[in-house]
């Protein structure tokens, strides 16, 4: 039987969804990585400047990179791995255009202010969705569950 989760635990497992999931060495589609260079400008060379080598922002290049080796725990590694597969089987449930947007900035690793600049939107209104998208993912799996047991 599948783990319950409420819908408070569900919104911090999509806040979290892209740290646990670069944690296990999975590929996450980042909405900051332009190219394969790891560049913040893709069309550079047409320009007609000089490329730099990589990027020389020390944040940009941490955001940029690839997680390096990290060790984690046996019991976290499962917990992390029960988590992203519950996110990715109840993200279908949610069917609104813009809630699906926001949901999947959010689980590109966007923090919700940048999302509202995305969208139009303010912060807040990008939290209640993403309260509103929890909720309806809890909901629908213990529904699920209910209808297995019966």
């Amino acid at each position: 039987m599948a783990k319950q989760y409420t819908a408070v635990q569900v919104y911090e497992m999509v806040d979290r969804y892209y740290q646990m999931k670069t944690s296990l060495g999975l590929a996450v589609v980042s909405p900051y990585s332009v190219d394969q260079k790891n560049t913040m400008v893709q069309d550079y060379d047409n320009l007609g400047m000089p490329r730099a080598q990589g990027v020389g922002d020390p944040t940009a290049r941490q955001a940029l990179n690839p997680v390096h080796e990290m060790v984690l725990p046996e019991r976290m590694v499962k917990d992390y791995e029960v988590k992203v597969a519950f996110i990715d089987e109840w993200e279908h449930v949610i069917t609104k255009q813009r809630d699906r947007a926001v949901l999947h900035w959010r689980l590109s690793g966007l923090k919700p202010i940048n999302i509202a600049e995305l969208e139009g939107i303010t912060d807040r209104h990008v939290r209640r969705i993403l309260n509103d998208v929890a909720k309806k993912m809890s909901e629908m799996s213990a529904m699920s569950e209910m209808s297995k047991v019966s």
